[in-house]
């Protein structure tokens, strides 16, 4: 009887499971960081959107609008967002001027894993309405 010869893909399984693991687990983390990315940009436009949509209202004040971003940006678990209003007060605009509100918040500090691929950059989102 002959004896079956050993088969040396074991040695050959290990080597491409140290090249690949680390090439695979940098492409998961990347698209997780991405993804978190795009929703907190979708979050941001929603807080602009709706701070927006209360200063073109009647009798609106700045205040109404940093409150409801504010409130939206709490329920939306951003942090460290930051509110601009284009015109500061919203109670001098007339029938058909534009409204501004631009949020800001650093990537950072609302990340799933701290940042570690876009730490210090800075989400941006503006939304402009026309007052009826």
């Amino acid at each position: 009887m002959r004896k079956p010869k050993r088969s040396h893909r074991s040695g050959i399984a290990v080597t491409e499971l140290a090249v690949g693991l680390p090439v695979l687990l940098l492409v998961m983390m990347g698209t997780v960081e991405t993804c978190t990315m795009i929703r907190l940009q979708q979050k941001l436009k929603m807080v602009a959107y709706e701070g927006a949509r209360v200063g073109v209202l009647p009798d609106a004040k700045a205040s109404n609008v940093e409150w409801q971003c504010e409130v939206l940006s709490t329920d939306q678990r951003l942090n460290d967002v930051i509110t601009v209003l284009d015109p500061v007060n919203p109670q001098a605009l007339e029938s058909g001027d534009w409204f501004t509100v631009e949020v800001r918040a650093p990537y950072a500090s609302n990340d799933l894993m701290g940042g570690w691929g876009f730490g210090s950059y800075e989400l941006t989102e503006s939304v402009t309405l026309q007052k009826p």
